[in-house]
C-alpha cells in the first residue's frame, strides 16, 4: 500500500493555548488534508474526541471518519483518518517562539482502496501541492 508524509510549518501569533483551543472545535480542522467538510462531531469534556468528514476529488464526495488519538497536551494534536480509500492522520504540533507560535502540520496519508493505489501518485501530488497552502491558510486564522 503506497504511503506518504508531508509536512508545513508557519508561524502565528497565537500562543500554544489559543491554538489547543480553537483544535477542539471541529470547524477549526476544516480546509486542512483532505478535510473539506466536518459534521457529527463529539468531544469527551473540553476534548474533541471525534468527527465524520469529507473530501470532494475526482468528482466524487468521499466520506470518512477523524478519531482523536494520544494526548500530548497543548504541543500537539493527531487525527487518526479513515476512508474507504484513503487513511493516515493529521498531527498539529506547536511550539512557542520569541514571535509567537511556531505551528506545523503533518499528513500521513496511505492508499486502502484500489482506486487510491492505482492513482496514488496523482493523490500524493495533490496532497503535497494543497497542504502548504492549506497550513498558511490555516495560520492565518490565528
Amino acid at each position: 500500500m503506497p504511503s506518504d508524509t508531508f509536512t508545513h510549518s508557519v508561524s502565528v501569533e497565537a500562543t500554544p493555548e489559543a491554538i489547543h483551543a480553537a483544535l477542539q472545535d471541529p470547524e477549526t480542522w476544516k480546509g486542512i488534508g483532505p478535510i473539506d467538510d466536518v459534521w457529527d462531531a463529539s468531544h469527551h469534556g473540553d476534548e474533541l474526541a471525534e468527527f465524520s468528514w469529507s473530501a470532494r476529488a475526482a468528482g466524487k464526495t468521499w466520506e470518512g471518519t477523524a478519531r482523536r488519538s494520544g494526548d500530548d497536551g497543548i504541543e500537539s494534536m493527531t487525527l487518526d483518518l479513515d476512508s474507504p480509500e484513503i487513511g493516515g492522520s493529521i498531527t498539529v504540533s506547536v511550539k512557542p517562539t520569541d514571535a509567537g507560535t511556531s505551528l506545523t502540520v503533518t499528513l500521513d496519508a496511505h492508499s486502502k482502496g484500489r482506486l487510491a493505489g492505482m492513482f496514488w501518485g496523482v493523490v500524493a501530488n495533490a496532497l503535497r501541492r494543497g497542504l502548504a497552502r492549506q497550513v498558511d491558510s490555516f495560520g492565518d486564522r490565528f
